[in-house]
């Protein structure tokens, strides 16, 4: 892994301008121009959008999880000031801690769903169970697109540009959880839509209008990452335990 590093950088800081950056962020971009295309393609209503966002976030908790073990087996997340932990020790706290966090998160995931299923069913009259059994396996396929662009963004940034050498224990354990706000704020916001005017349910330009929002936030949020990984914020965020 660091022989991986060294040969394409010596330092984060170093290859925040280089190229590569700009393909993992152009696949953040062809997720989601990806899902438009797919929207028309399938002709998908704009609750079958929300539930591949929804899907999204199982995605974003997956690679955050990736991101802590691969900082506990090859970086140091736990380097401080104060105490050394040794590689064994990092990679059990790191693996205790996934396992509370996630069981916290897939809580918040698991009601995300019931209420969208629910609301889903209260605002279309369409029953929830079968909505699911009928256009789950197509959104969860559709879904892979964003499954494609996370993983590109953790091989290019994390792994090749070295960004798991100045990865931290706390940034990675919220990463789930800020990443993932944004899909259920965007859950939230377009079923307070619908119920407030129905009659974008039907509405092309607003579902288009949904993704673009998301795209711009995705790739805020994206930029953020990258640089509270990078030297400089390592540096400037750096605290003792």
């Amino acid at each position: 892994m660091h022989a991986l590093s060294d040969n394409t950088t010596a330092s984060v800081g170093a290859t925040h301008k280089l190229g590569a950056r700009g393909v993992a962020a152009l696949g953040l971009f062809a997720a989601n121009a990806g899902m438009l295309f797919l929207y028309f393609a399938f002709d998908l209503t704009l609750f079958e959008v929300v539930v591949v966002y929804w899907f999204e976030a199982l995605w974003v908790g997956l690679f955050s999880g990736v991101k802590l073990l691969t900082a506990s087996i090859f970086g140091d997340p736990y380097e401080n000031r104060w105490i050394d932990v040794s590689r064994g020790s990092g990679l059990f706290i790191s693996l205790f801690a996934l396992v509370k966090s996630s069981g916290v998160f897939l809580i918040i995931l698991a009601l995300t769903g019931v209420a969208l299923v629910v609301a889903q069913q209260e605002l279309t009259g369409i029953n929830g169970n079968d909505f699911l059994r009928e256009q789950a396996p197509l959104l969860l396929k559709c879904s892979l697109l964003f499954l494609a662009g996370h993983g590109l963004s953790f091989f290019i940034n994390f792994l090749v540009l070295g960004e798991f050498r100045h990865a931290r224990i706390g940034p990675l354990l919220w990463l789930p959880f800020k990443r993932s706000s944004a899909l259920f704020v965007t859950v939230a916001a377009a079923l307070t839509a619908i119920q407030t005017w129905p009659d974008v349910l039907s509405l092309t330009t607003f579902a288009a209008l949904l993704i673009i929002i998301k795209l711009a936030w995705d790739y805020f949020l994206h930029t953020r990452e990258r640089r509270s990984f990078s030297t400089a914020g390592w540096e400037n965020n750096k605290e003792p335990l």
